[in-house]
C-alpha cells in the first residue's frame, strides 16, 4: 500500500473527512485519522486495517493489551486508542444506561420510603458502585438496632461481593422522631472507620421517620479520616453525591398507584398532569415488559424501590406506599359483552380482584380514585354487579359517581370506545365541586392516527383474504374489521372499538385502504388511537400481544381530562 503521502489529496482520511463528512470514510479511514501515523515500513491505513480486521466485532471490547499484540502499536497508540473507544462507550452507557444514580438524599429516601411507618427498625444498605448506581439494595437486619450486634463484616462482606465501590446505610425510627441516637451515631461512626480500612465509602447514614429525616451526610463529608479515593474515581468520594435541603423542594403534585397497569396508560394520564407513581402491579409478563421500556428511565424509583409488582394478590396492602390517587382498569373480561359475562363468579378469579381494591383503599384511605371498566358493567347481572361495587366502597366511606364516556366525544380521539369510569372521593367538598368533563369537538380523523409508511408484512394484497376483502373495503376513509366471515364498515373517519383479541387470529381486525393496498392497522397505529405518545417504545414482544395491550388499553387523552377535574375538585 502506497505511503499517505503518494495518495491525492482528495482521498486522504483527513481531507475526505473535512469535505465529505464521517459518513463517506471507512472504519479503517477513521481509525487511521485517529492513530495519526504509521511506522516504518507500514502505513497508517494499513496498520487501522489489521486493527479493524483484527478484532471486527469485539473491537468495543477491546484491551490495551489487546492492541499490544498489532505490531507497529505500542504503548502510547495503544493507550490513544483505547481511551477514545473507552470515551465513546461512557458516553453511550450515561444516555442509554437504565442504572439508578444516586445523587442525593432524595434518591435516597425514595428507596427506603416503605419502611417509614413500619412498627420494627430495619437496617438496609445501598450497594454502590464508582458512579452511585444502585448495584443492590439489601436488607440486613430487622429489630432493635444494636451497635453490638451490627458487625462491619455483616455490611462488608457482602459489599465485597457486589463489588461495591460506595455504600449508604438506611435505618428508620419507628417512634416517628429522626433525630439520631447514640447507637446511630457510634454505629455511623464504626462503619465509617471499617470503610476506610476496607476502602469502601460511606458515603450517608440516614434515618428516616414519619416527622422527617436526618442525614450523617455532612458529618461524613468533613470528616478528615475519610479522604481516600475509591477504585476508578477521579476525585473525592463525596463529589458526586450531592444532598438537598428538604426533600419536598420538588415533590410532584400529587402521588397515585397504577392497579392492574397493563401498559401505562394511567401512569402517563396522571404524570402529564404532574403526577408521580409510587406503586404499580401488572401480571402478564409481556404487558410489565412494554411498562418498563417506557417508564424506567423517567421513574427509576419505581422500580428499584420493589414497588413494580406482579400478582396483586400476594401484595399486602401495608407495604404499599402513601398515595394521594388509585387508578385501576380492573380486568374487564368479566364484565365485557365480548366476554365471558360472568362476572364476580369469573372461575379465574379476575372479577374477585375487585376485592384487591377495596382493600387497598380500605388500608391507604387515599383522596380519590378511578376505576375504568367496559361499559356493560353499568347493566351486567340486571344491574346486580354494579351495585355491589358502590356498596363496597362505600362502606370504605367513599362518595361515588359514574359515567360512560366515549373516547371520540369526550377524548378529541378518534375511536368510538365507550367505557365507565366510576370516580370516588374520600372528602364530601371535593366530591360535590367535581363533574365529568363536557363534550369536545372530534377535531382529529383516522388520517391523524395513521402511518405513511408501513411493513409489507401488514398488507393482504397477495395473500388468500385479499379476494375476500377487495370487494368491500372500498373507503379510504373508513376503518373497516374483518369478522372472521364477513367485512363489517364502520363509521367514517372513526376507528372502531379496539379490542384485546384483534390480533389473535382473525378476529375484529382493523382493516383499512390506503394507497398501497389493503392492510390491516399496526401495533403504533393501535397506540395512536389510544392518544400514546409518538416516542411511546414497543418492546421486542409479538404482534399479537401489542395488539392485545392496546387493545386492554385506555384512552390517555380522556383519562387526562378526568383526572384534571378530581385535581380541580380537590384543589391540589
Amino acid at each position: 500500500m502506497p505511503k499517505i503521502k503518494d495518495i491525492p489529496k482528495v482521498d486522504r482520511p483527513r481531507e475526505k473527512l473535512l469535505k465529505k463528512g464521517s459518513n463517506a470514510l471507512s472504519k479503517t479511514d477513521l481509525l487511521a485519522i485517529l492513530l495519526g501515523s504509521g511506522i516504518k515500513g507500514i502505513n497508517v491505513q494499513t496498520l487501522a486495517k489489521t486493527i479493524i480486521t483484527k478484532f471486527n466485532k469485539d473491537f468495543l471490547n477491546i484491551t490495551i493489551d489487546d492492541l499490544l499484540t498489532v505490531k507497529g502499536i505500542g504503548q502510547a497508540k495503544a493507550l490513544q486508542v483505547y481511551s477514545a473507544v473507552a470515551l465513546i462507550k461512557r458516553f453511550y452507557q450515561e444516555q442509554n444506561s437504565t442504572d439508578l444514580i444516586i445523587k442525593n438524599v432524595q434518591n435516597v429516601l425514595t428507596l427506603a420510603f416503605n419502611i417509614r411507618d413500619k412498627k420494627k427498625e430495619h437496617l438496609i444498605c445501598l450497594h454502590l458502585d464508582s458512579r452511585n448506581a444502585l448495584i443492590k439494595k439489601e436488607t440486613l437486619s430487622i429489630g432493635l438496632l444494636d451497635k453490638s450486634l451490627i458487625h462491619p463484616r455483616e455490611i462488608f462482606s457482602s459489599a465485597l461481593e457486589n463489588k461495591a465501590a460506595n455504600i449508604i446505610l438506611i435505618h428508620n425510627h419507628p417512634s416517628g422522631d429522626p433525630t439520631p441516637s447514640r447507637q446511630d451515631k457510634q454505629v455511623a461512626k464504626n462503619i465509617g472507620k471499617a470503610g476506610q480500612i476496607m476502602g469502601i465509602a460511606l458515603l450517608d447514614f440516614v434515618i428516616i421517620a414519619k416527622n422527617g429525616h436526618n442525614s450523617f451526610y455532612q458529618e461524613l463529608k468533613h470528616n478528615k479520616t475519610i479522604g481516600y479515593v475509591g477504585d476508578g474515581f477521579q476525585m473525592g468520594i463525596f463529589d458526586q453525591f450531592e444532598t438537598k435541603k428538604s426533600i419536598y423542594k420538588n415533590e410532584p403534585k400529587f402521588t397515585f398507584i397504577d392497579l392492574f397497569a397493563g401498559i401505562g396508560g394511567f401512569h402517563l394520564a396522571a404524570s402529564n398532569l404532574g403526577g408521580k407513581c409510587v406503586f404499580a402491579s401488572e401480571f402478564d409478563e409481556n404487558a410489565r415488559k412494554t411498562y418498563q421500556a417506557n417508564f424506567l428511565k423517567h421513574n427509576k424509583d419505581l422500580f428499584y424501590s420493589g414497588n413494580f409488582a406482579g400478582d396483586i394478590t400476594k401484595v399486602d396492602e401495608k407495604d404499599i406506599p402513601n398515595f394521594d390517587f388509585l387508578f385501576a382498569g380492573f380486568p374487564c373480561q368479566p364484565f365485557s359483552v365480548a366476554g365471558y359475562r360472568q362476572g364476580f363468579k369469573d372461575k379465574g378469579g379476575r372479577g374477585n380482584l375487585f376485592f384487591d381494591i377495596v382493600r387497598i383503599l380500605k388500608e391507604k384511605k387515599p383522596k380519590a380514585f378511578i376505576l375504568e371498566n367496559v361499559k356493560n358493567l353499568k347493566t351486567h347481572d340486571k344491574g346486580k354487579t354494579i351495585k355491589v361495587i358502590y356498596d363496597e366502597l362505600q362502606k370504605l366511606g367513599y362518595k361515588i359517581t359514574d359515567n360512560v364516556l366515549n373516547a371520540m366525544e369526550y377524548g378529541n380521539t378518534p375511536q368510538n370506545r365507550e367505557r365507565i369510569f366510576i370516580v370516588g372521593f374520600l372528602e364530601q367538598k371535593a366530591f360535590n365541586k367535581f363533574s365529568f368533563p363536557n363534550k369536545t369537538k372530534l377535531k382529529k380523523t383516522i388520517h391523524s392516527c395513521l402511518d405513511k409508511i408501513v411493513d409489507e408484512k401488514y398488507y393482504y394484497n397477495n395473500k388468500p383474504l385479499y379476494k375476500k376483502l377487495k370487494n368491500d373495503v372500498v373507503k379510504k376513509d373508513t376503518i373497516y374489521q374483518w369478522r372472521r366471515k364477513y367485512v363489517r364498515e364502520n363509521k367514517s373517519n372513526v376507528c372502531p372499538t379496539l379490542t384485546a383479541n384483534m390480533g389473535m387470529g382473525g378476529h375484529n381486525v382493523p382493516i383499512i385502504l390506503d394507497d398501497q393496498g389493503i392492510r390491516k392497522l399496526t401495533p403504533k397505529e393501535c397506540a395512536n388511537f389510544q392518544g400514546y405518545p409518538k416516542k411511546y417504545i414497543l418492546p421486542n414482544i409479538t404482534d399479537s400481544n401489542l395488539y392485545k395491550q392496546f387493545g386492554n388499553s385506555i384512552c390517555i387523552p380522556l383519562v387526562e381530562r378526568v383526572t384534571n377535574n378530581i385535581i380541580l375538585a380537590l384543589e391540589i
